[in-house]
């Protein structure tokens, strides 16, 4: 339960760092900067669903689990689009 409980902090935190190294790979154009903004999402991503085992019956985990799925498709989303911009 407790690696869980990580599994989902490690998501939260995650997220931001990913922005952050997007938005910087955006405005730097630095192709090591966007690779490890794609580990993190990787990570991110596998944390996250690790982290949907334990969601069984607590309300609050499921709005966290909402809201970060709603964070890393929007995320995603732009990090897709940012390919198809020319550089």
């Amino acid at each position: 339960m407790a690696w869980q409980t990580a599994a989902m902090v490690y998501a939260l935190v995650a997220m931001p760092v990913f922005v952050v190294l997007g938005v910087v790979a955006q405005l730097t154009r630095s192709r090591p900067i966007r690779r490890a903004a794609e580990i993190v999402l990787l990570s991110c991503a596998a944390a996250f669903a690790v982290a949907l085992g334990s969601l069984a019956d607590d309300a609050l985990q499921w709005t966290l689990a909402s809201l970060l799925a709603v964070i890393f498709v929007g995320g995603l989303v732009m990090h897709v689009r940012s390919y198809s911009r020319p550089s």
